[in-house]
């Protein structure tokens, strides 16, 4: 049926849209519902293919022949920093967007930007963090938090360590030299007091919390840019110096390390993989606390090697009862 609407529509058929509805519907599973965008008499177009109650017609603003144009035009529009856009097969285009949903629509409001009904958003669940930046046990140690308000598009994957530490209130990445950067994070990124009471980078992302690094301890940054334009607040509270976004802030210790080296160091010690888990993660936290000393402090201690791990983010839940326009 679908080829035949591409054929025999052309011009007209502007693409499915698949509208995925949670509830008590086929076992619990939910409904679902193909959404066939026409130009011209949707209703009668759909009639001549099917009657199956799958599918439901409705009016698009392009067709099939267009929509690359279309999807380029509009991404070009919104800004590539916000906006990439995507192709299906059979399916209405889409954009990728880096942005609060709530963000984005006043910024839609503020443009006067009237999206096509076939062109499909799609909002980044992790553009929408459910934990605070900060603690409210650390916040008055801190001067400025500086975050971005979006998503890191796509950027190398780069090991580079250093340290983040706390300066009179502010963050600075400890590089070699006299010129340290002020440090500002991703959208995911919090700081909080750890269980020992350190303060620490988490995530702020409740159903992923991985063992972030500690302030102060040399951590993977990952892919470092420097902000051609960081936010005033931060200068203004921290002075006039460089800002580099970093990209993560794992413990350096276990970077590049796997699963399975965690998994035979538990059979060799006769640990379960929970164990064997926390006495790696453990390790890590004094491997760096060691090297912290040996940095700031002089200490001659040599820091122990460590099994290591891979942490794998998983994708944030939808809300319960949502309908989901993929």
């Amino acid at each position: 049926m679908l080829r035949r609407l591409k054929k025999g529509e052309m011009g007209n058929f502007g693409g499915i849209e698949w509208r995925w509805r949670d509830g008590p519907e086929n076992d619990g599973l939910g409904s679902l519902a193909g959404v066939a965008y026409f130009l011209r008499e949707p209703d009668a177009s759909l009639k001549r293919y099917t009657q199956d109650r799958l599918f439901v017609a409705a009016q698009g603003d392009f067709s099939r022949v267009e929509q690359e144009a279309v999807a380029r035009k509009w991404a070009e529009t919104i800004g590539r920093e916000f906006a990439s856009e995507g192709f299906g097969n059979m399916s209405v285009p889409w954009l990728s967007i880096a942005l609060p949903e709530k963000r984005f629509e006043a910024l839609r409001r503020e443009k006067g930007w009237e999206i096509p009904a076939n062109l499909l958003l799609r909002f980044n669940a992790y553009a929408e963090p459910d934990l605070p930046q900060m603690t409210g046990d650390v916040r008055s140690d801190i001067r400025y938090f500086a975050a971005s308000d979006r998503i890191a598009g796509a950027t190398p994957d780069i090991a580079t360590y250093d340290a983040i530490v706390l300066r009179d209130g502010c963050f600075f990445i400890d590089e070699a030299g006299d010129d340290d950067p002020l440090a500002m994070f991703g959208i995911g990124t919090g700081v909080y007091r750890d269980s020992e009471g350190h303060m620490a980078f988490r995530s702020r992302y409740s159903n992923y919390q991985p063992r972030l690094a500690r302030v102060g301890t040399r951590m993977q940054l990952g892919y470092r840019s420097e902000v051609a334009n960081p936010p005033a607040e931060l200068i203004e509270a921290c002075g006039d110096h460089r800002v580099v976004l970093v990209k993560s802030l794992d413990q350096a210790a276990g970077y590049g390390g796997d699963w399975f080296a965690v998994k035979q160091y538990a059979r060799h010690h006769g640990l379960s993989d929970a164990d064997a888990m926390k006495q790696v993660n453990d390790c890590l936290v004094e491997q760096e606390q060691v090297m912290a000393d040996r940095r700031l402090r002089g200490s001659a201690v040599e820091p122990q090697p460590c099994p290591q791990a891979v942490r794998v983010m998983p994708r944030p839940p939808a809300p319960p009862g949502t309908e989901s326009r993929s």
